[in-house]
């Protein structure tokens, strides 16, 4: 389980596929403590390439200690498409 300080920055980077290229799109990171969004990445805005592409999602480490879930949802036009759960929680 990755461990990181209370207030630590850091930026995931996230690769998935958007089909068809041209598409407005966002993505969020976020982190949950006991199912409630504690952290996140705010919606980071791309447009989408049609393969395999790479987004920084920069997030800060909640102040309070503790295993936190770690979430990613891609809209398209405002749209969710996807919500994914890391197969990890950070600590």
């Amino acid at each position: 389980m990755p461990q990181f300080s209370p207030g630590e920055s850091k930026v995931a980077l996230a690769t998935f596929t958007v089909k068809p290229a041209g598409l407005s799109c966002s993505a969020e990171l976020w982190l949950a403590l006991n199912g409630s969004k504690v952290a996140t990445s705010g919606e980071v805005p791309f447009v989408s390439t049609g393969v395999d592409q790479s987004i920084s999602l920069p997030v800060t480490m909640p102040s309070a200690e503790g295993t936190y879930q770690v979430y990613l949802d891609v809209f398209v036009a405002g749209q969710l498409i996807g919500a994914y759960q890391a197969v990890e929680d950070v600590v």
